[in-house]
């Protein structure tokens, strides 16, 4: 109901807005479903705004820029740590917690709540001055600056305590001192910073963005006094998961981020492949501890160094890993351990024992199929289905493609009105595009005969693919403009007009010259035209074939645009159609 209403709204704007530069029957833009309709308006919108003057109100974020050449942001290599600060504080005041430890050390600014409870209860605000001193009433001055909030919270209470008779007194830090650090050094933004009095280097490094691109994650330096007084490694807490930083600030400090020390990526067989900073006294076996060890599938009989040397990239090889433990770093060293080239598959369906399995390189279907034990007595090969993760984003991309060309198609005809086309069939069609998740179908023969006698017929398998052997069929399935939609049983005898007319033949908005056919081992077809006129038999109908008969579309405007449609539909009903018993199980 809030999607109607929001379209209805934004109908109603953009009739009011551009009805001069594009004009649509009314009747023609209710017919359209809610989600269509949305889309059409917000592309009609779209373009109308880029006609418009563009002004940009300010902004007060603090952004980190990126590298201004689109190439430089695809070949950089990510450093481990960096996302930590992809964010920082958008402005120089201070951020207020209240989440303080009894640890916490008191000084100038910091306020005290004192709760007494008694004959006579009463609420105090004690502030500490700059002596480093709070006045409770008929107590006087009680010095706390230095003191940690616990300490100075039992202080307190023996004092009133003893010199109050009757009175307990209960002490809350209500509001905290600010204080001013300096970032320095190869920070990503240098400069003062207001922090509040409970912040460590952690929160001074985020406030500041962090080190920048030659700054160190692992030689950060908190100075005071000229003293340096921790040291903090980043990598502790990033990798190890142990709390580096044992101080609070206090005003005056710096932080210092010392220059960046050799960056080496260590990638293939490692669970965690990254950019790492190495210490002059570390060796390359620290890599391994940084990327969480090895991979199952990684071949330790290959691992080679790239390093830069007199101008030019050798290639070191290590014998073995534990080689590493001997070998120092170089800064733009690049460590690489070889994969076992396997993928896994997932095999569904008929098979006698379906489930995940590993394929090694160079291994097809055949090889796969034998390996779970081959097809079930039920199995119908022909028509088997191979999804692959490549095919899929392709075919997503071409139905977004798809949907995109309906709106603009829409969106740039003039004059459009329900008595020019059937606006209803075109928005199914836009809604089935939308709604449905894109198959990544790869035609392929599961004849373990034919795979055999001809081995180039047999696909090469991709890590993630699925096959999927459904159980023989002996239906075909009529969908579309038919007096009933379903299955007929499968007769050799029997031509497509045959199936249709069992099904209660055309209906009145049938489309009889853009009729489809899917067989099951996934090849489309779309009927002659005339196939109607004359009984043509050329057509072979398999069990588990589909025939789909559209909505008759009264323009040619979207003719290429729905026959594409079409055949994208009906390769989701295919894929759909032989998991009907994976799914049962």
């Amino acid at each position: 109901m809030k999607i109607i209403l929001f379209v209805n709204l934004l109908l109603t704007f953009v009739l009011t807005t551009s009805i001069e530069s594009q004009q649509f029957d009314p009747e023609f833009l209710e017919s359209l479903s809610p989600e269509v309709r949305a889309d059409l308006l917000k592309k009609i919108e779209e373009d109308s705004e880029l006609e418009e003057p563009q002004y940009r109100r300010p902004s007060t974020l603090i952004e980190k820029p990126g590298d201004d050449e689109e190439f430089l942001e695809e070949i950089k290599e990510d450093r481990f740590g960096e996302d930590i600060f992809s964010m920082m504080q958008t402005t120089l005041m201070p951020i207020n917690e209240a989440n303080f430890d009894s640890d916490y050390i008191l000084d100038f600014g910091d306020v005290l709540e004192l709760q007494m409870v008694g004959q006579v209860s009463s609420i105090v605000s004690a502030s500490v001055r700059r002596d480093g001193s709070v006045s409770v009433p008929d107590i006087g001055k009680l010095f706390v600056s230095g003191l940690s909030l616990q300490e100075a919270t039992d202080m307190i209470k023996s004092r009133v305590e003893s010199s109050l008779i009757g009175i307990n007194v209960f002490v809350t830090l209500s509001n905290v001192r600010d204080i001013q650090v300096v970032v320095a050094g190869n920070a990503y933004s240098p400069g003062s910073y207001t922090l509040n009095g409970n912040s460590n280097i952690f929160h001074a490094l985020v406030a500041s963005g962090g080190p920048s691109e030659i700054g160190s994650f692992r030689k950060i330096t908190l100075i005071r006094d000229n003293e340096e007084i921790e040291e903090v490694d980043l990598y502790d807490t990033f990798i190890y998961g142990r709390s580096s930083y044992q101080r609070r600030l206090r005003s005056g400090d710096i932080i210092f981020i010392s220059p960046v020390g050799n960056l080496v990526s260590v990638s293939g067989g490692i669970k965690r492949p990254s950019l790492y900073e190495i210490k002059d006294d570390e060796k390359l076996d620290v890599l391994i501890k940084f990327g969480n060890g090895i991979t199952s599938d990684a071949d330790l009989s290959e691992i080679n160094l790239y390093r830069f040397i007199d101008g030019k990239i050798t290639v070191l090889d290590v014998n073995q890993i534990s080689d590493l433990s001997y070998m120092s770093s170089r800064d733009a060293d690049k460590l690489f351990i070889r994969k076992y080239p396997i993928r896994i598959v997932n095999i569904l369906g008929a098979i006698r024992n379906p489930g995940f399995y590993i394929v090694n390189e160079g291994e097809g279907i055949l090889e796969s199929i034998k390996r779970a034990g081959g097809y079930t007595e039920s199995a119908y090969p022909f028509g088997g289905v191979l999804e692959s993760r490549n095919a899929r984003e392709v075919n997503k991309m071409a139905s977004e493609e798809l949907y995109k060309t309906f709106i603009n198609s829409l969106a740039t005809a003039s004059n459009i009105s329900t008595t020019e086309t059937d606006v209803g069939a075109i928005s199914l069609i836009m809604e089935e595009i939308k709604s449905k998740k894109p198959s990544g179908r790869v035609n392929a023969e599961f004849n373990l005969a034919i795979l055999e006698a001809n081995k180039e017929k047999d696909i090469l398998l991709q890590d993630g693919d699925t096959i999927v052997i459904p159980e023989r069929t002996n239906q075909v399935y009529v969908y579309g403009e038919v007096s009933s939609e379903g299955t007929v049983m499968f007769d050799k005898s029997l031509d497509i007009e045959d199936y249709i007319m069992r099904k209660g033949g055309f209906t009145s908005q049938a489309d009889k010259k853009q009729v489809f056919v899917l067989n099951p081992n996934g090849e489309t077809f779309q009927l002659p035209k005339n196939m109607f006129s004359s009984r043509n038999r050329e057509f072979d109908i398999y069990p588990g074939s589909v025939i789909f008969v559209p909505r008759k579309i009264n323009s040619g405007f979207f003719a290429a645009e729905t026959a594409q449609a079409y055949a994208s539909i009906l390769g989701n009903i295919g894929v759909s159609l032989a998991s009907i018993s994976v799914l049962k199980d």
